[in-house]
């Protein structure tokens, strides 16, 4: 399966997907560093696209391990003269600095990841002193929110449009002129994310190729409840299954809803079993025979 990170590595579509000069300028500088205890530090919005680029530094860095701080460490991992190191930290209200000046470790990279940026953050009270200057040498990295860089929406929102369509194994679809015009104007609070979430949702309650503003705005918002859309839904398909006979008309709304429901949870986790179970308050093995079954894994 095809990711924004491979469509951005290549040579000939880093500027397909991104047509914001800041954006352009990001990835071009990533393209251009050299990774050798390097520090990073990337810093935008929730939802703006920070996964993205710490994927793209660890394509550039391939065989690497990933360290992610957040989780418990044993010393025998961190010993490792023989390996190369990505630390990826994400909580930085106790960093061990210590793990960056031993010479007996050697690191690729350390990936620091914030929403906000470095001197808010130290303002804050968010960061400790010496973390402040340890990142003040960082190579820095700032992704502004979706709305100032409208350039990227709907290259961003063609791109997601053909990875749902991957993912859901379904015929790629368009956004109509109305629609374009209406994620333009969208202020996007959840940025990249939740530009994304709305595409899936809309590609997989839809049965149309071309997808209007109504599809991506006015039958899924939360006001609407979730029997009062089943119910407009399965009015029409209760019309095309009642001449058939032992149409299985139950099992078949049940299978689609869940697995409906299973996307959907994925797409919001980015594909995080774990995460997704709990979304869906079930088992994790469970999830995973369902996927399985569905043939979504």
């Amino acid at each position: 399966m095809w990711s924004l990170i491979d469509y951005c590595l290549s040579e000939s579509s880093i500027f397909k997907v991104y047509k914001s000069p800041v954006m352009r300028g990001i990835l071009e500088k990533i393209r251009a560093l050299s990774f050798e205890n390097t520090t990073v530090f990337i810093c935008g919005e929730k939802g703006t696209e920070k996964e993205y680029l710490v994927e793209i530094i660890l394509e550039k860095n391939p065989g690497v391990e990933v360290l992610k701080l957040s989780e418990p460490l044993k010393e025998k991992n961190l010993l490792l003269k023989e390996k190369n190191l990505v630390y990826i930290i994400e909580k930085l209200d106790n960093v061990d600095l210590s793990l960056f000046n031993n010479p007996e470790i050697v690191f690729k990279c350390a990936i620091f990841l914030a929403n906000n940026d470095l001197e808010t953050l130290f303002a804050e009270g968010k960061i400790e002193p010496g973390l402040h200057e340890f990142l003040s040498k960082a190579h820095k990295f700032y992704i502004p929110p979706l709305r100032e860089r409208k350039q990227d929406i709907l290259p961003l929102a063609n791109f997601f449009l053909k990875e749902i369509a991957e993912f859901l194994k379904i015929p790629t679809k368009e956004l109509s002129k109305e629609a374009k015009n209406v994620i333009l104007e969208h202020p996007w609070n959840g940025n990249a994310h939740q530009l994304k979430q709305c595409l899936a949702k809309a590609c997989i309650m839809s049965r149309h190729i071309k997808l209007n503003s109504k599809d991506l705005f006015g039958n899924y918002e939360d006001k609407l409840s979730i029997k009062s859309f089943l119910e407009q839904k399965l009015g029409s398909l209760l019309k095309d299954f009642e001449n058939i006979k032992n149409s299985n008309l139950y099992d078949t709304v049940i299978q689609e809803v869940e697995k409906a429901l299973f996307i959907l949870a994925l797409n919001e986790t980015g594909g995080n079993q774990l995460r997704a179970s709990k979304i869906l308050g079930i088992n994790r093995n469970t999830l995973n025979k369902k996927l399985k079954h569905y043939n979504l894994i």
